[in-house]
């Protein structure tokens, strides 16, 4: 197995080519071991087809190292996080590949408190490659174990609507993209006392109604649907629900950030404290909330960083402009289910659509663009570009990926955690400024991919 599939915060790759059930095994070994062959272990699953293989060969190389596994099943990842983080288990683990392709797998370890991994999957990967595992004796083995994964959806259920109540009833179009959204958010809107319509909701790890990954392109049919029946908002998830995309009354895509600002005035309403925003957060976020009078702290893109900033800084809300949004006022992980019932209980209590609040905020020029490029190659591509930036005098910020900030605007390149992509973001002021610097990101890294 390729070192290159355990990633900045987790473990993806497409099963039975580079990765199969032999290496999936030796992955539990590994993470036993790293646990020291002892204490329990919490596992769920998303739809995919090879998830339920995997979930199981995973189980079987914990359990012999000592290690004890509960399975809670088929479930959106949020209620593995949530479920740790209410009961405290020694871990987690999740097994999914989130919004990849469905011929992907993935594995995601998680702590006590329901967060993910970052350094310790170095650690993680180290075992598996050396290959000392703890092997418990026959009769030490530990146990497998199953639990309805209704009793853990009812528990989410009450502590959700325990902290969410909407003012007046709205109507909702749902898309959970044929993934595990399918089986929580539907009752949960409903139990909110909202009325749903959805689309794509059969669990199918084929995802035959959209990719996975909702954004633009993929959501016209939600866009339609909203817009044409009138209804309050659409919402979508990607494949395991930790992130969430919002579709306005007009049927036009919420900006993550736009959605960000709302729930950050929400948030200061009951608390004040910091809010974190990964590098590639438009600058909308920082200027509202610093005319609320709070402070602004920049992470690194990805849910292992942005929690464990979030947790340092007792910060009362996160926003990445993938669709994560992280309300610590419940808990310091992302998901985009019970966010979407607070922006559907933001609205409720306004006299204002969402396409009205979404207008009172003003936005700027901006694109993320995704550019294929080997995951073998994109480090190197990107190294290469800030090299010639440095030459160029820009003064670079460096903590995720390569970002230039001007005074009319930014930009940043960055290598994908879970893809084999380059991800370019840029922002300006101006619409003339936002196409010089993009046009200057494009031909450097043009020049760069052409060499490699």
């Amino acid at each position: 197995m390729s070192e290159n599939i355990f990633r900045a915060y987790d473990i993806r790759a497409v099963f039975n080519e580079k990765i199969d059930v032999e290496n999936v095994v030796r992955i539990g070994l590994a993470f036993g071991t790293y646990l020291g062959g002892q204490g329990l272990v919490f596992t769920g699953r998303d739809i995919r087809t090879s998830s339920r293989i995997v979930e199981n060969a995973v189980s079987s190389g914990i359990c012999s190292t000592g290690c004890d596994v509960t399975s809670l099943g088929l479930l959106p990842i949020p209620l593995l996080n949530f479920y740790c983080w209410k009961n405290k288990p020694k871990a987690g683990l999740m097994v999914t590949a989130s919004h990849n392709p469905p011929e992907f797998t993935g594995l995601r370890f998680r702590h006590s408190d329901g967060t993910g991994f970052s350094k310790e999957n170095e650690e993680i990967k180290k075992i598996y490659f050396k290959g000392n595992f703890v092997k418990s004796p026959w009769n030490k083995l530990g146990e497998f174990m199953t639990i309805n994964t209704q009793v853990v959806i009812s528990e989410y259920f009450r502590y959700v609507l325990e902290r969410i109540s909407l003012e007046r009833k709205l109507s909702v179009i749902l898309d959970p993209g044929n993934g595990t959204a399918s089986i929580v958010a539907p009752q949960l809107f409903r139990k909110a006392g909202c009325k749903i319509f959805t689309i794509n909701s059969q669990i199918d790890g084929t995802f035959p109604g959209r990719d996975s990954y909702p954004r633009e392109e993929t959501l016209g049919d939600l866009q339609k649907i909203t817009r044409d029946s009138g209804a309050d908002m659409g919402i979508a998830y990607d494949g395991d629900a930790d992130r969430a995309v919002f579709v306005d009354n007009k049927g036009r895509i919420v900006r993550p950030e736009v959605a960000g600002v709302l729930f950050v005035r929400d948030a200061l309403s009951k608390k004040k404290g910091k809010i974190v925003v990964n590098v590639s957060s438009s600058l909308i976020v920082q200027e509202q909330v610093e005319a609320l009078g709070e402070e602004v702290v920049y992470e690194r893109v990805g849910d292992v960083f942005m929690t464990e900033a979030i947790k340092k800084h007792d910060a009362v809300f996160g926003i990445e402009p993938s669709g994560h949004f992280y309300s610590n006022l419940f808990y310091p992980f992302d998901d985009g289910i019970q966010t979407s019932l607070l922006l559907a209980e933001i609205i409720s209590n306004q006299n204002k659509s969402l396409s009205e609040l979404v207008d009172e905020i003003p936005q700027y020029p901006m694109i993320e663009e995704a550019i294929e490029c080997p995951d073998e190659k994109k480090f190197r591509v990107v190294k290469r570009v800030k090299e010639k930036l440095e030459k160029r005098g820009y003064k670079l910020n460096l903590m995720d990926g390569v970002r230039v900030d001007h005074k009319e605007g930014w930009t940043l390149i960055r290598p994908s955690n879970t893809q084999p992509l380059i991800r370019v973001t840029v922002e300006a002021k101006t619409e003339s400024k936002f196409k010089e610097f993009k046009d200057e990101m494009h031909k450097l890294l043009k020049e760069e991919m052409e060499k490699s």
